[in-house]
């Protein structure tokens, strides 16, 4: 479901999936608890390759969120993952990166 590796902006976790919602919401979350830090404290959610996201997929992402005490950013998400966001006014919660 993941990869990770560590860049300059903290650890970068790249989302594998064309969906992430109720059919992976839990796996995601299993993941992200399990998710070795490196020594970070600051991951990057890579959600280039996700193309959908529902309620349980935006629920995952925002447990991990508080998880991580706010050090959670999203990278390239997709038009639609961030209409999606945008509508639900999480793009004031999350930082999103374009590049």
């Amino acid at each position: 479901m993941s990869t990770s590796k560590v860049t300059p902006r903290g650890l970068e976790v790249s989302i594998n999936v064309d969906s992430l919602d109720a059919s992976n919401a839990a796996e995601a979350k299993t993941t992200f608890k399990e998710l070795d830090l490196q020594g970070q404290s600051r991951v990057v959610l890579n959600l280039e390759q996700v193309e959908f996201i529902d309620s349980s997929g935006i629920g995952a992402m925002l447990s991990f969120y508080k998880e991580m005490n706010q050090q959670l950013s999203l990278f390239r998400p997709s038009a639609t993952v961030l209409s999606v966001l945008e509508l639900l006014r999480l793009h004031r919660v999350f930082e999103i990166e374009s590049e």
